[in-house]
């Protein structure tokens, strides 16, 4: 928020909720059918989250989605946009995101997939942040794809564990 401020730039948090609501729906139902392949099930299962809910609804969207989407849709994309056009704030900021997502990781297959998969993520934040005029929208489908593959993650761990008590 505090970059928002100091760019003087509207915050636009107020539009797209039809955008937001149906990316988180959409992927909601990816996982849903993910979690029915047995592939994509033990994909999921490969991490473990030991305190799921606090990771999807608290750490997931305070302290990773809440400041790339400002930083990159709401302030990045506003100050190209402005200058070059809708096309070239997508196109850098998705590049930009995607480099924001290099690792320690010294697989550079790895790497390379990450990068390539965040960049291409970021292509569809920016156009749902061109298509919604905000960025609500492109912060409830990032969050929807990190928390809910959170907590799909973790019922696939459960499920395999068998019943337990514990949150």
């Amino acid at each position: 928020m505090g970059l928002v401020l100091l760019t003087g730039l509207p915050p636009a948090f107020n539009t797209g909720i039809g955008y937001a609501v149906s990316s988180v729906l959409v992927i909601a139902a990816g996982y849903a059918v993910a979690l029915l392949i047995p592939a994509a099930r033990r994909a999921l299962a490969a991490r473990e989250f030991p305190t799921p809910w606090r990771t999807a609804l608290v750490e997931i969207p305070l302290a990773t989605v809440t400041f790339e989407e400002i930083a990159f849709r709401g302030v990045l994309w506003t100050l190209i946009d402005a200058q070059h056009g809708r096309v070239w704030a997508t196109a850098i900021t998705a590049v930009l995101f995607g480099l924001w997502h290099v690792s320690p990781d010294p697989d550079t297959r790895a790497q390379l997939g990450t990068v390539a998969f965040t960049t291409f993520a970021g292509v569809v934040f920016g156009l749902l942040r061109d298509l919604s005029g905000g960025v609500l929208a492109p912060f409830a489908l990032h969050w929807a794809a990190n928390g809910l593959g959170v907590l799909a993650s973790t019922a696939v761990r459960r499920r395999r564990a068998g019943p337990s008590s514990d949150s």
